[in-house]
């Protein structure tokens, strides 16, 4: 298993790549600005993050998509380095698509991404609790299974059910993301 650490910058935190280790990434746009804001454009997110994670060799396991964040959960294939381009293919192509939905040429939408290697298995099972409440939690919908930006009813028809009583018996009020 390879570990390595690599800080990009001061001003950035380091970031760890585990070969096949899980990982939960998030994502915000610049300001905050709400620019996901139609079904269009959270369709064209998922379609992009689906394909650069198949692409980039790695598995995901849970997303939520809203109007100025997102946040996924994947495990990395054996060169965990490829987080880096994963993401920098994700923010790119998406950049480009909204900025031509919304006709605004060479708009910055990414602020940046914060990653964490999951390590224990109360936080992996927190955190994918989290990420299928999210949109919840932001007041996107009443109901996860009824948003269709996140892995919420994917994970209700294709999880292991004892999976699924773990991952919702786990609090979510510790969980600092």
């Amino acid at each position: 298993m390879e570990k390595v650490i690599s800080r990009a910058s001061p001003h950035n935190p380091p970031h760890t790549f585990i070969s096949g280790a899980v990982y939960m990434v998030t994502g915000a746009t610049l300001y905050k600005t709400p620019i996901m804001k139609t079904d269009t454009h959270k369709t064209l997110f998922c379609t992009t993050l689906f394909e650069c994670a198949d692409i980039c060799g790695w598995e995901l396991q849970a997303w939520a998509v809203l109007d100025n964040h997102y946040h996924f959960i994947a495990e990395s294939p054996e060169n965990a380095h490829s987080l880096v381009p994963f993401i920098r293919g994700l923010h790119s192509i998406t950049a480009i698509g909204f900025n031509r939905l919304d006709g605004t040429s060479g708009r910055r939408v990414w602020y940046n991404y914060w990653d964490s290697c999951i390590t224990y298995e109360t936080s992996y099972l927190a955190r994918l609790h989290y990420v299928h409440q999210n949109p919840v939690k932001h007041g996107a919908t009443a109901i996860s299974e009824d948003y269709p930006f996140c892995s919420y009813r994917w994970f209700i028809s294709t999880g292991e059910p004892g999976l699924q009583n773990q991952v919702f018996s786990q609090p979510l009020d510790r969980v600092l993301i």
